[in-house]
C-alpha cells in the first residue's frame, strides 16, 4: 500500500498504487499515475508532481527516487531514476531507467533523457537527446526554491479548504 505524508496533497483524479512513498508537503495533481508496482517509488518532501506525469519503475534495481522541493511539470514520463533535490523538470520531459539528475538540475520542456545518462547538478539540459547548454546559478536555484515552497504552501491551503 502506498505511504502518503498526511500532510501531502494527492488529488482525487490522481492514481497512486503499489510500493510508494510520498513526502510531507508534496502535491500530486489530477491525472497524475505513480506506479510503484515493479519496484519502489519514493517522493521527497515539498515536490510537485503535476498533471498527467506518469512515476514508474521497470525493475528492483532502478527504483524511482525523487528529491526534496523538485518540481514535474505537466505530462513528463519518469521511469526509474534518481532525481535530486530542487529539480526542475519541464513538461512533457521523458527521463528513461537508470539516469540521475543531479541537484539544482534544471531540464528544458519536451528534453529527453536516455537511459543510464548522469546529468551533472546545477546544469541547464535541453534536447533529445538532452544536453547541458550552461551551468545553473545559485540564485536560479534559489528562486526555484521558493517556487517549490510557493507550490507547498497553496496545496496546504487546498487541503484545509477541501477538509
Amino acid at each position: 500500500m502506498p505511504k502518503v505524508d498526511p500532510t501531502a496533497f494527492v488529488s482525487p483524479q490522481a492514481t497512486i498504487v503499489g510500493d510508494v512513498e510520498i513526502g510531507a508537503k508534496t502535491s500530486i495533481w489530477p491525472g497524475a499515475v505513480i506506479r510503484g508496482d515493479q519496484a519502489s517509488v519514493r517522493i521527497g518532501d515539498s515536490t510537485c508532481v503535476q498533471d498527467s506525469v506518469v512515476i514508474h519503475a521497470h525493475t528492483k534495481n532502478n527504483p524511482a527516487i525523487i528529491g526534496n522541493l523538485t518540481i514535474i511539470g505537466t505530462a513528463s514520463v519518469i521511469h526509474g531514476v534518481y532525481i535530486g533535490d530542487n529539480v526542475s523538470i519541464g513538461d512533457g520531459c521523458v527521463v528513461f531507467d537508470g539516469a540521475t539528475l543531479g541537484e539544482g538540475v534544471m531540464l528544458a520542456p519536451g528534453s529527453i533523457v536516455p537511459a543510464n545518462v548522469v546529468i551533472p547538478p546545477r546544469s541547464m539540459n535541453s534536447g533529445a537527446p538532452a544536453a547541458q547548454i550552461r551551468e545553473v546559478s545559485r540564485e536560479e536555484v534559489g528562486r526555484h526554491t521558493a517556487k517549490a515552497e510557493t507550490i507547498a504552501l497553496v496545496f496546504q491551503k487546498l487541503r484545509r479548504w477541501q477538509t
